[in-house]
């Protein structure tokens, strides 16, 4: 990547910092990263660890001035990343309907 200059896939770069897996410490192949979505400079991706299955999902963020990244383990296989990526998002009564089923069902 050139300094000073963002290049469209320029997240899949950065991901070669985040190269082992924090599970196992297996190798991430580039090519197991997917892309779910991104806005501007920040980029949203799903990892696969070839040795384990584990996967990881960060959050790349690329922009003239350097890259950062954060991440974490999940038990998400790309296509439920995918599938929740897309949902409509939980709303306030949802929050206080579940708290509200818990706190009274809870055995």
């Amino acid at each position: 990547m050139l300094p000073g200059k963002v290049q469209p896939e320029s997240w899949r770069e950065a991901l070669k910092l985040m190269g082992h897996c924090p599970l196992c410490g297996g190798n991430y192949a580039t090519d197991s990263a997917r892309r779910l979505g991104g806005m501007g400079v920040a980029n949203l991706v799903h990892l696969t660890c070839a040795k384990c299955q584990g996967g990881f999902m960060a959050m790349v963020m690329v922009s003239p001035a350097g890259l950062s990244s954060v991440g974490m383990v999940t038990d998400l296989n790309y296509n439920d990343a995918v599938r929740l990526h897309d949902a409509p998002e939980i709303d306030l009564d949802e929050v206080i309907n579940g708290y509200e089923y818990l706190k009274h069902n809870w055995y």
